[in-house]
């Protein structure tokens, strides 16, 4: 009898941490990319420590270094890279010279990635998210957890915790598109505060698959310091928002710039 209980005990244990079981460094939410193509995201915001030569995911969705004025040779840990610099990662714009080969971060070893394929989302991937995917608007929202303002995306088939509060983009303000950007509120319009969460609320939201973007820019408009997100595609183009629009497809100067990194990889069908 005491034998049949143990074996009884051990298979119970062994069928709740399976059933618990998470990919590592990864978002368990599934994301419409394009009509035959979903993904999940990286737990958090790349970084890039230099003593170690180690690329890292953040410890959680909303930490975020982000700091324009980044000394290269001061700073030790960084979050902010310069394009395609995946082979030489770096917190400063790239030389013209330089040229524009793109080397994706997703190639190099993540110490708490997993050991699986990383990439980084395309501008046409980034629009589709964005706009074009079905129930969009509902899917995304501003935010605020733990005091750090960005966006949030809801995975595909979401199922709202319960108890928790969530206040989508669509239901807020009137949107409307231009043919690349969402832009239709003012900058005074500060939508972050409606979806407020402490880590262990969020904690449930992220359970069910939400995924956060952090604002890791520092801009300046009127005096005023206004929070603004700047993430890399893998093309000429980064995915950019701020209080007053969400652009997912914004041209820019591959040379001139230095982002933000949250990689994906790809839901591979059966």
């Amino acid at each position: 009898m005491k034998k049949n209980l143990f074996f009884g005990a051990l298979f119970a244990t062994v069928l709740l941490a399976s059933c618990d079981s998470k990919e590592e460094g990864t978002i368990n939410g599934l994301f419409s990319v394009s009509e035959t193509q979903q993904v999940k995201f990286s737990s958090g915001n790349l970084q890039y420590t230099k003593s170690t030569k180690t690329f890292q995911f953040a410890e959680h969705q909303w930490n975020v270094i982000g700091d324009l004025d980044q000394d290269f040779d001061e700073k030790d840990t960084f979050d902010l890279f310069a394009w395609g610099s995946g082979d030489n990662p770096r917190p400063e714009e790239l030389e013209e010279e330089e040229g524009a080969t793109f080397v994706d971060w997703g190639t190099q070893p993540i110490a708490n990635g997993g050991d699986y394929k990383w990439r980084t989302l395309t501008n046409t991937e980034w629009d589709y998210l964005i706009r074009k995917r079905p129930n969009a608007l509902n899917l995304l929202a501003y935010g605020t957890i733990e005091n750090t303002k960005g966006i949030i995306l809801l995975p595909d088939a979401w199922e709202q915790p319960e108890g928790v509060q969530f206040v989508s983009l669509v239901d807020t303000v009137v949107v409307t598109y231009s043919s690349m950007n969402v832009k239709n509120w003012t900058k005074e319009t500060d939508l972050t505060p409606l979806n407020t969460y402490d880590a262990a609320t969020w904690q449930k939201m992220e359970d069910a698959g939400a995924v956060f973007l952090p604002y890791n820019m520092k801009v300046f408009s009127s005096d005023e310091q206004l929070g603004e997100g700047q993430y890399w595609s893998n093309t000429d183009s980064e995915m950019n928002f701020s209080n007053n629009f969400i652009w997912p497809d914004r041209g820019c100067s591959i040379d001139a710039f230095v982002m933000g990194v949250r990689l994906v990889k790809d839901v591979v069908k059966e």
